[in-house]
């Protein structure tokens, strides 16, 4: 009985994704959304993405990277440096900074020897490199003064679709890893890279083709922020804290799961729209309280706990 409740049925996820999707796509135009709330939306969207994408890393593979805003932030600057250099179509500029975002992700190859905090360490000092060589080339990142791009108020609204469509690409295969063969070698190397390797797995190639797929996205997503807020700057867009953002959300959705990020990185913007403005002072002091709370007492995250309450639920109808 237990093994019938352990997970939700697949058809019926898959159906509620679904469901969820058509809304979103509908929900602008069938209601009168609020130009705040529109906003926040969209931004909402491309943290879910850049969380997902960390997740591919930090959940399926075990190796959590405090340094993936170097990729974020290429991927924002190559996509601003095409829009202004020639008159191309947006998402074909978000789509080479994605491309150069993954080909950057691969310049980490050395680091992927380290395991667990040693590598963690490592991809510290690569994102504050990667920080610090772009902020002083000036002539393509502008320097501490940044880039700014042309204000298109159409491209601002329409990315709210395109940052959603990323998110349901993203998400399809985060879920497509999770339940493939490639999934179950992430897992096994993810558990034992040596025990992996003996049983022909090759823990190298296949955490440079995650750490390069998930830069690709972490990139796109940088380009679509660029186009969004139409002025971007080292400072910003490779800084640690951003780095620390897509980890928190992974950690306070669930880590290694397919849903949990998305969770997470809703209630990490909602949650720090609400403390920027209310509490500006002490927001990442509660952060910090809130990320210690989540170890300690629900290691899975929100995910974690919702499946908890839903077997529990089961249970009692069951025992009913």
């Amino acid at each position: 009985m237990m093994a019938r409740i352990r997970t939700l049925p697949h058809s019926r996820v898959v159906t509620a994704y679904l469901i969820a999707v058509a809304l979103l796509v509908a929900l602008p135009i069938l209601t009168n959304l609020s130009i705040y709330t529109h906003n926040l939306m969209t931004l909402t969207f491309l943290s879910v993405a850049g969380a997902l994408a960390w997740n591919w890393m930090g959940g399926f593979l075990g190796q959590v990277s405090f340094g993936h805003a170097a990729m974020f932030g290429v991927g924002g600057f190559v996509a601003a440096r095409i829009l202004l250099w020639a008159p191309v179509p947006a998402p074909l500029a978000w789509l080479a900074g994605g491309l150069v975002a993954g080909i950057f992700a691969l310049g980490a190859h050395p680091t992927l020897r380290l395991r667990g905090p040693y590598f963690s360490i490592a991809t510290i000092g690569l994102g504050e490199a990667a920080r610090l060589i772009f902020t002083y080339w000036e002539d393509f990142t502008g320097g501490s003064s940044g880039l700014s791009l042309p204000i298109d108020p159409d491209m601002k609204h329409c990315l709210y679709w395109w940052c959603l469509g990323l998110v349901v690409l993203v998400a399809a295969a985060s879920w497509f890893i999770r339940r493939s063969a490639l999934g179950l070698q992430l897992l096994a190397i993810k558990a034992d890279a040596d025990a992996a390797a003996d049983l022909g797995v090759s823990a190298t190639f296949y955490q440079d083709l995650m750490f390069c797929l998930s830069g690709a996205v972490m990139g796109l997503t940088g380009g679509m922020w660029a186009s969004y807020f139409s002025f971007i700057e080292p400072n910003d867009m490779f800084g640690f804290d951003r780095s620390i953002g897509f980890v928190l959300m992974a950690v306070i959705g669930g880590v290694g799961t397919v849903w949990g990020p998305i969770l997470g990185a809703v209630v990490f913007v909602l949650l720090r729209q609400y403390l920027l403005a209310s509490y500006p002072q002490l927001y990442l002091g509660l952060y910090g309280l809130l990320l210690i709370f989540i170890i300690l007492f629900e290691p899975l995250g929100l995910t974690g706990l919702l499946l908890r309450l839903w077997r529990r639920l089961r249970i009692s109808r069951l025992a009913a």
